[in-house]
C-alpha cells in the first residue's frame, strides 16, 4: 500500500515512482518473457516506422501466463485498489520497447481521452501502473510528466485518423491521435515544468489517466522498456461503443481481480 507522503504525491503532482518493487529474480523472468512476445505475430505487435524494429506489445495479460498473474501481484493490484477506492481489472496492458537506438517518441497526450471516446470509459476512475523493466535515463527516452496537469482535466483535443474500420491503429503509432499541440503545452508547462521519470529497473510509476504525458526517442546504445497495467474501477465499466476496439486495447472480461498468492 502507499503511504501518505506517496498518496499526496500521486494526487498533487498525479504521478509517484516506487523504487524497488520487482526482485531481480521476477524482472529476470518479465524480461524473457516479453522478449517471447516480441517474437510472436499478432494484431498487437506493432513496428516502429522502419518496419523492423518493435514498438510495443499490447494485451500482454491475456496472451502470457505468467503477465496474468503479474497484473494480481499485491504490489501492483493494492495500490490500484487504494487510489480507485475499490475492487478493479485490467482495462488494458502493454510493453513499451523503446528500442536502443530506434525508439521512436510518443507525442503529448492524456491517456483518458482514448478510453473515454475510444471506449466507452464513464470517468477517470481508473489508473496506470508502470514497471521499468530497464533503467529509465534521461538519455533513453524516459516518461515526461507535466507535474499537476490531471487537475486541468480532459483537454479538447480533435482525432488526427479519419476513422475507419481499423483507425485504432493510429492509437500505437508515433503520429499518435489526440496528441497535444504547441499551444496547449505551452502555457500549462511555462506554469507546471516538464519532469522526468527515472529510476532503476524494478521501479513502480503510478500515474493518473488525464496526466499529460509523452516520451522522445531513445537517443542512448540501452533499450528503455516500459511495462504499463491500465487497473480500472469495477465500477467504472465501458459503455457499448459503436466500433469497438481489439480485445487487446479494451478488455471485456471486467471480473474483480483477486491478489495472488505464493509469488510469480
Amino acid at each position: 500500500m502507499l503511504n501518505d507522503a506517496q498518496l499526496r504525491e500521486y494526487h498533487d503532482d498525479g504521478f509517484v515512482v516506487v523504487p524497488g518493487v520487482l526482485t531481480p529474480r521476477d524482472l529476470a523472468r518479465i524480461r524473457d518473457e516479453v522478449e517471447r512476445l516480441y517474437g510472436e505475430d499478432h494484431p498487437g505487435r506493432v513496428l516502429e516506422k522502419d518496419g523492423r524494429t518493435i514498438r510495443g506489445v499490447h494485451g500482454c495479460h491475456q496472451a502470457s501466463e505468467l503477465f496474468s498473474r503479474l497484473v494480481r501481484l499485491p504490489d501492483l493490484l493494492e495500490p490500484a485498489e487504494q487510489l480507485l477506492a475499490g475492487k478493479v481489472y485490467v482495462h488494458q496492458s502493454k510493453v513499451n520497447a523503446k528500442r536502443a537506438l530506434h525508439g521512436d517518441v510518443w507525442p503529448w497526450h492524456q491517456d483518458y481521452i482514448f478510453w473515454e471516446r475510444e471506449d466507452g470509459m464513464p470517468a477517470p476512475l481508473v489508473t496506470n501502473v508502470a514497471l521499468l523493466l530497464d533503467d529509465a535515463t534521461p538519455h533513453n527516452g524516459p516518461l515526461l510528466f507535466v507535474p499537476g496537469s490531471h487537475r486541468f482535466g480532459t483537454l479538447a483535443t480533435e482525432r488526427r485518423c479519419d476513422g475507419g474500420e481499423e483507425s485504432w491503429k493510429s492509437n500505437l503509432a508515433a503520429d499518435l491521435d489526440y496528441a497535444l499541440t504547441a499551444e496547449q503545452l505551452g502555457p500549462m508547462v511555462a506554469r507546471l515544468g516538464i519532469r522526468a521519470a527515472t529510476g532503476a529497473a524494478g521501479s513502480m510509476v503510478l500515474f493518473d489517466p488525464r496526466l499529460v504525458h509523452g516520451s522522445g526517442t531513445n537517443m542512448s546504445p540501452y533499450d528503455r522498456q516500459l511495462l504499463i497495467i491500465t487497473y480500472n474501477s469495477v465500477d467504472n465499466v465501458p459503455q457499448e461503443v459503436p466500433s469497438r476496439r481489439p480485445e487487446f486495447l479494451s478488455a471485456s472480461d471486467t471480473t474483480p481481480l483477486a491478489p495472488l498468492t505464493g509469488g510469480l
